[in-house]
C-alpha cells in the first residue's frame, strides 16, 4: 500500500478521534481544536495520491481528443459534401454541354431525312452517354462520401474507445479509493 495512503488514513483516524472526543450539543461540536482539524485536512489534501491528478489529466485529454475528433469529423464531412456538390455540378455542366451539342447537331441536319435519322440516333446515343456519365459521376460522388463517412466512423470509434477506457480507469480508481476507506 502506498505510504501516502497510509499517512492519509492515519490523519483521517486522528480527525475521527478528535471529533469523537469532542463534546457535542446536538449538531454542534464543542471542544474541538479548529487549527488541528484544519491542519489535518490540509495535510490530507497535500498528500492525496497522484492517481487522482492522473485521472483528471486523462479526463481532460479525453475531452480534448473528443472535441478535436468532432471538429475534424465536421470538417471532413463538409469537405466531402462540397466535393460531392462540385462533382455533381461539373457532371451537370458536362451533360448540358453534351445535350446542347447534340441538339445543335440535330437541328443542323433537319433538312435531310436520312441525315436527320442518323443525327437523331447519334444525338440519342450522346444523350444516353451523357446520362450514363452523369450517373457514374453521381455514383462516384456517393461512394466517395460513403468512404469519408466510414473513415470518420473509424476515427469516432477510436475516440469512443479512448473515452470508455478513461471511464473504466476512473471507475476502477474510484472503486479502489472507496474500498480503501473501509
Amino acid at each position: 500500500m502506498n505510504t501516502d495512503v497510509i499517512t492519509i488514513r492515519k490523519w483521517l483516524n486522528e480527525l475521527d478521534t478528535a471529533l469523537e472526543k469532542a463534546r457535542s450539543f446536538g449538531p454542534i461540536v464543542l471542544g474541538l481544536n479548529k487549527g488541528e482539524c484544519l491542519n489535518l485536512v490540509q495535510q490530507i489534501r497535500a498528500h492525496l495520491p497522484s492517481d487522482i491528478d492522473k485521472a483528471e489529466r486523462v479526463l481532460r485529454e479525453t475531452n480534448r481528443l473528443v472535441g478535436g475528433a468532432q471538429h475534424q469529423a465536421q470538417l471532413t464531412l463538409e469537405q466531402a459534401q462540397e466535393q460531392a456538390r462540385q462533382i455533381i455540378e461539373q457532371a451537370r455542366r458536362e451533360a448540358e454541354q453534351i445535350l446542347e451539342h447534340a441538339r445543335a447537331e440535330q437541328k443542323r441536319m433537319l433538312s435531310q431525312e436520312e441525315v436527320y435519322r442518323i443525327a437523331t440516333a447519334q444525338a440519342q446515343e450522346m444523350i444516353e452517354s451523357a446520362r450514363q456519365q452523369a450517373h457514374e459521376i453521381r455514383q462516384g460522388a456517393d461512394e466517395y462520401a460513403y468512404e469519408v463517412l466510414t473513415q470518420l466512423e473509424g476515427v469516432l470509434a477510436k475516440v469512443m474507445n479512448t473515452v470508455q477506457n478513461g471511464k473504466v480507469y476512473l471507475e476502477d480508481y474510484l472503486k479502489q479509493r472507496v474500498g480503501t476507506r473501509r
